[in-house]
């Protein structure tokens, strides 16, 4: 009998899984154009994490009744570490997302406020998430209700056009769970509420320059990058 080579390390260790997960970027306070370029950038810098899409650039309507500028608004599609469990995995995204907002200099504010830089874990995969936030993911807004709980799909995603409409760019045919349709389906049920004007594509995202361009707008032009939404 052969005697038994010793087992290889990729005969041991399991390969790790990924994910897609969803991400909503909103900003419309300083250089939002320009810190959501950052904000996709840093998306694809985490640890384990690649870029799988980006949608066009919105310029929205803000949602609430605090009187502020339009946003700028998109999706990204990141490609992450499934994580030993849905919620584990969503967790430490989560905590991740956190870190870069306060990186790229969110300010905390009252909910539908101005934001410098909102990131949100829309999707993650084709997991419905309910799990306790860690203490360091958990909102500072006395006000908000559920902050202390990561609810995934997003709970407010699939009612938002400035969220449906970038995520439509990317997973149109998508079912994301408990929706009951895709995302074209709310995407059009929620322009219906909304309006059309209520969303307007302002860019195209530019893989190379790492940044939305585009020619038939002006305040997007090339050159143009420090403009406010």
């Amino acid at each position: 009998m052969l005697p038994q080579a010793d087992p290889l390390p990729c005969d041991t260790a399991p390969m790790e899984q990924y994910t897609p997960a969803f991400i909503g970027l909103g900003a419309n306070v300083g250089q939002a154009r320009s810190s959501l370029a950052r904000a996709v950038s840093a998306l694809g810098d985490l640890p384990g994490a690649s870029l799988a899409g980006v949608s066009r650039l919105y310029r929205t309507r803000p949602v609430g009744t605090v009187a502020q500028d339009d946003f700028l608004n998109a999706v990204v599609c990141l490609r992450v570490p499934a994580g030993a469990s849905p919620a584990s995995g969503a967790s430490v995204l989560l905590l991740q997302l956190k870190g870069l907002e306060r990186a790229l200099g969110r300010v905390e504010r009252e909910r539908w406020g101005p934001r410098e830089i909102d990131l949100d874990l829309l999707l993650f995969g084709d997991q419905a998430v309910e799990v306790e936030r860690p203490p360091a993911a958990r909102s500072l807004d006395p006000t908000k209700v559920g902050g202390g709980w990561l609810t995934v799909p997003h709970p407010e995603a699939s009612r938002r056009l400035f969220v449906l409409a970038p995520l439509a760019d990317l997973e149109p045919d998508l079912r994301p769970p408990g929706w009951g349709r895709t995302v074209a389906e709310a995407r059009a049920a929620a322009e219906e509420v909304a309006g059309p004007e209520a969303v307007v594509v302002v860019g195209e995202w530019d893989p190379q320059q790492r940044c939305w361009r585009s020619s038939d707008d002006p305040d997007l032009a090339p050159g143009r990058g420090e403009e406010t939404a």
